[in-house]
């Protein structure tokens, strides 16, 4: 077992087609077909199986998968490490939700750096789900969830946590004595996919349709101001909006919005990297809760 072959693998499990797989990889039909056989061969047991939507993962094809993903990665991690290596000392890939970033880690990203200048770092953004599954599949050495992840693998720490507040244009003073949380469902109110899905589907209806939806909550700010929409953001986020007095807090007043959350995530093996270590090390400084497990 090759990571040819699992790199093979990986397209087909993505584009359920051999010859789709095959235009991917730049080689013939008949190599990704090889490539397979060899591979089901040496495991003893079938991968995929066909039908009218394509080839399908069978019960063997869907254990391999995370551990194919994990193998793939790691030697493209490996090689962008030996390519570094005359440069930096150490190499690491942050994976991140933007709130986190925009909140917390955007200041120290920039501190570390300057602190460490033999470390390189890579950031990606994505939703929970997102960086969650890229740190199981090896392509990230470190994640920042809104969600936890519970396996044994892993390291799983609530770093900080925020309060959820409801804001709108300073010059708004509709509610300004404050608004039930029913009543939230009838505002001009921007979505955005900050809120957890439990937390919405509390607020709304399933039904709700928005005039406006921004995948990026920091965004919304620009589209608050000077107009009447309200939204929910969490309070770092929206700080300096709110001291300078461009924004203003709306009182909930029957209950209070659940708590955003942020967890760092990561392998437990991964300690041994050097570059992780000295990440977590500068973490547990100034992200006070991290220091807790």
């Amino acid at each position: 077992m090759n990571t040819e072959q699992l790199s093979t693998f990986l397209s087909l499990v993505e584009t359920k087609s051999f010859s789709l797989a095959a235009g991917n990889l730049f080689v013939a039909q008949s190599t990704v077909s090889k490539r397979i056989s060899d591979l089901e061969a040496e495991l003893g047991a079938r991968l995929f199986t066909r039908d009218r939507s394509g080839a399908q993962l069978t019960a063997a094809g869907k254990a391999l998968l995370e551990y194919a993903e994990q193998i793939v990665n790691m030697e493209e991690k490996a090689k962008e490490q030996i390519h570094r290596r005359n440069q930096y000392a150490g190499y690491l890939v942050i994976g991140t939700v933007f709130a986190c970033y925009e909140a917390y880690l955007n200041e120290i990203v920039r501190v570390f750096l300057e602190k460490h200048p033999d470390i390189s770092l890579r950031v990606n953004f994505g939703h929970s789900s997102r960086v969650i599954a890229d740190v199981k599949r090896a392509a990230l050495d470190v994640a920042f969830s809104h969600h936890p992840y519970d396996h044994p693998e892993y390291v799983c720490q609530l770093v900080e946590e925020d309060n959820a507040v409801l804001v709108t244009d300073a010059k708004n003073t509709v509610h300004i004595k404050g608004i039930s949380h029913d009543k939230i469902k009838e505002l001009p109110f921007i979505s955005s996919n900050f809120l957890y899905a439990t937390t919405h589907s509390w607020l709304f209806p399933q039904s709700r349709q928005f005039r406006l939806e921004m995948e990026i909550a920091k965004y919304t700010i620009p589209f608050l101001e000077g107009s009447g929409w309200y939204t929910l953001l969490a309070r770092k986020l929206v700080e300096k909006e709110l001291a300078s007095g461009k924004l203003v807090e709306i009182p909930i007043l029957d209950t209070q919005i659940p708590t955003v959350r942020y967890y760092v995530i990561y392998r437990k093996e991964g300690v041994h990297q050097m570059a992780l270590r000295l990440w977590l090390d500068y973490l547990r400084l100034h992200m006070p809760l991290a220091s807790g497990g």
